[in-house]
């Protein structure tokens, strides 16, 4: 008894050469699978090169007949985190079968975009200088969240230049996912012997080198005293002595030691943190609209101002209450760049009846695509392109739109063509130069027709072959027409040209 096994082979190709997505968002890669074997097959899908969660395959594995393809719309779609590093990263589409282990691979790029996000935090927030100890220490955490590696300038001021800053490095580099340390010395310019505490607030700001528009900023304080006079000295110990017994004694009446907004300034739809420390107090509440809380839980809410506000916080126990605002400036978000659609093309331009077109295109500042037809469909600007099977001569249009509603558009047209199933095989003219008087014979052969017709008043020929003689006096083109079962017309020509017949010779003269 002899076996017969059937030939298996898959192929597996791929819509795009490289695929572009920045972190958090995602990217479309097309992959056309096809079983080029005699047998059904089972095929199972796999993307190698990057992690298996960057990935998500609707339909991993499938059932293919003999000479059928299928296409996997393969979703990419990279966390936005340091993780997600910036650069080409090579991957591998591998459609594999489940029967005999083969396999057949098709290699893309993977391109992650850069993005930029930068925090600092400053310790402590407030701390105090004297005449015996000039100079305050704190500490900058540094830390960059994006996915490139980033140099940053750091930077101190104070509004009122009462302080002197010196930082332990100015610049400092920080790999994607890294946070850094960086210590600041303030000092103020003046230190009197006898002065009443000032309070100094300064920023410490950390800017790009590469991209200086990104820039994130802190806050701190610094308190300045003075040295006390003997005489005031002994005032404070008669006060003090009184004051430790009222300590003792005293009620204990609700005290707020800091409370304040970080950012104080923000673009509207950005989120500011408010904090606060307080003292004695059995609740706290924050005005307008954000809500009560408990002081031993609660420290710091997040609010979303969209538009310039004072919050309030009112403190509160059985002695009483205290109340501080802070205001947070809302400035109105930069209005967004106009859409542009860079490329809108389809490939190929031209199909025959049945077949698909990839619509392809390359857009800028959109958060939306619409294409018309089928329908309206809304498209994500991250998708590299659109399949679809037109069924006549079609012209699509793209409009995309920003986050402000402002849209443009594009279009283009794809033809559609319907061959017909009629061939004609010959049609030729024997001769096909004539002498006028003189005859030509036409002679064809034709397929797949049901009907066939020659012009220049000869009319209907046989639909499969034939021959027929013609005498045209001046140079003709006959043209063949032959139509399938649908009646599609099929066509050919050929000119038979017709030359002056010769002068017959003059009679002789007699001599």
């Amino acid at each position: 008894m002899r076996v017969q096994f059937a030939a298996m082979a898959i192929r597996v190709r791929l819509g795009q050469d490289e695929v572009q997505v920045e972190p958090g968002g995602s990217a479309q890669l097309v992959a056309t699978i096809r079983n080029e074997g005699d047998a059904p097959d089972q095929i199972a899908v796999e993307v190698e090169g990057v992690d298996a969660e960057w990935c998500a395959i609707p339909i991993p594995s499938f059932t293919l007949a003999p000479g059928e393809e299928v296409q996997e719309r393969i979703l990419i779609r990279p966390p936005r985190s340091a993780e997600s590093r910036a650069g080409v990263y090579p991957i591998l589409v591998r459609a594999r079968s489940l029967e005999n282990g083969g396999s057949s691979v098709a290699q893309a790029n993977l391109v992650i975009r850069p993005y930029s996000m930068l925090t600092l935090e400053i310790s402590p927030r407030r701390n105090v200088v004297s005449p015996w100890r000039k100079r305050a220490l704190y500490e900058l955490s540094l830390s960059n969240y994006g996915n490139t590696e980033q140099t940053v300038q750091l930077h101190a001021a104070d509004p009122e230049d009462e302080l002197v800053f010196e930082l332990e490095r100015e610049r400092v580099l920080l790999a994607p996912g890294e946070t850094q340390h960086v210590l600041v010395y303030a000092q103020p310019r003046r230190l009197p012997v006898l002065a009443n505490p000032t309070l100094f607030s300064f920023t410490a700001t950390a800017r790009s080198v590469e991209d200086p528009l990104r820039s994130t900023s802190t806050q701190a304080q610094l308190e300045r005293r003075g040295m006390l006079s003997p005489l005031t000295l002994g005032f404070v110990l008669v006060l003090a002595a009184l004051l430790g017994l009222w300590y003792y004694t005293r009620p204990l009446p609700v005290e707020i030691e800091s409370f304040e907004a970080q950012p104080a300034q923000v673009v509207a739809g950005e989120t500011v943190e408010l904090r606060w420390s307080v003292r004695n107090a059995d609740t706290v509440r924050i005005e307008p609209g954000v809500g009560e809380f408990n002081p031993t839980q609660t420290r710091s809410v997040r609010v979303q101002p969209q538009a310039t506000t004072t919050y309030r916080l009112i403190a509160r126990n059985r002695y009483g209450e205290q109340l501080r605002e802070v205001v947070v400036i809302v400035q109105n978000a930069p209005e967004p760049p106009p859409p542009e659609i860079v490329r809108f093309y389809a490939d190929p331009p031209q199909v025959k009846r049945g077949e698909s077109v990839l619509l392809r295109w390359e857009v800028r500042n959109a958060t939306e695509l619409i294409l018309t037809p089928p329908g309206g469909q809304k498209l994500d600007p991250a998708m590299p392109g659109y399949e679809h099977r037109p069924s006549r001569t079609t012209e699509y249009e793209l409009i995309a739109r920003n986050a402000a509603g402002k849209a443009v558009s594009k279009k283009v047209k794809v033809e559609v063509i319907d061959p017909s199933q009629a061939q004609i095989l010959s049609f030729t003219a024997q001769p096909t130069r004539i002498r006028a008087g003189e005859s030509a014979v036409l002679r064809w052969q034709i397929l797949n027709a049901i009907r066939a017709d020659i012009d220049q008043g000869i009319g209907r020929v046989n639909a499969e072959e034939g021959e027929l003689t013609v005498s045209p006096t001046t140079t003709t083109t006959y043209t063949l027409t032959a139509y399938d079962s649908e009646g599609r017309p099929a066509k050919a020509k050929v000119t038979v040209q017709v030359e002056p017949a010769e002068p017959s010779p003059a009679p002789e003269t007699p001599q």
